[in-house]
Order: structure tokens, then C-alpha cells, then sequence
């Protein structure tokens, strides 16, 4: 398995090195939050990839507390249950365009237009 991020030096009180500890990779958004985000709206998310699979975002300036954590298996499975209701929702439209369609051409031949 790849491992992302780099190593940083622990050192003991004499500054002296004494091992090497993983850290993980961080990355800014290009895109700010929309309005909708209420008090970090405007603001870009910093996102971490950690040991474990694990995907940490936050709103940049914000305290670490705030941090929303997920394995990359949860946050895959939440896109793509988001990406299938997107498309039933689509069908659903779609049959209740075609049923309205259908009751129009029935109300049209009752009421001889």
C-alpha cells in the first residue's frame, strides 16, 4: 500500500533526534464553501489523508475540533448512494411527466378537443 504524506523528525528535550514519525498529507479546495454553509460559508476546506484510510476535512481557520472524519470506504459509499437516488429520482420524474402525458390524451378524447 502507498502510504501518502512524509516523515518528520521527533526529537527528545535535548533537540536531538531520537526517531521519525508519519504525517499525514494535507491540501487546500480551490473552491470556497457557498452560502448555504452558514458561519464557514466562503471558506475553503482543508483536507487530510491519514493513516487508516482515513479522510479528515475541516473549514480552513477553524479550530481542529471542528474536523469531520470518514474512512475513504464511507465517503465512496455515501457518493455513490448519492449518484443512484440522484438517478431514481430522475426516473420518478420522468414516469410522472409520461403519466401526466397519458391523462392530458385521456381527458382530451373524453372531452372530444
Amino acid at each position: 500500500m502507498r502510504s501518502f504524506g512524509h516523515k518528520r523528525p521527533v526529537r527528545d528535550t535535548d533537540g536531538k533526534i531520537t526517531g521519525w514519525k508519519d504525517s499525514p498529507v494535507s491540501a487546500v479546495t480551490k473552491e470556497a464553501l457557498g452560502g448555504q454553509f452558514g458561519r464557514d460559508r466562503n471558506r475553503r476546506l482543508v483536507v487530510t489523508l491519514a493513516a487508516g484510510d482515513v479522510i479528515a476535512m475541516r473549514p480552513l481557520a477553524s479550530p481542529r475540533t471542528r474536523t469531520v472524519t470518514g474512512t475513504a470506504q464511507d465517503i465512496y459509499r455515501y457518493l455513490l448512494r448519492c449518484a443512484v437516488l440522484a438517478c431514481e429520482r430522475k426516473v420518478r420524474e420522468y414516469k410522472k411527466i409520461m403519466t401526466l402525458k397519458e391523462a392530458r390524451k385521456r381527458a382530451r378524447k373524453e372531452f372530444g378537443l
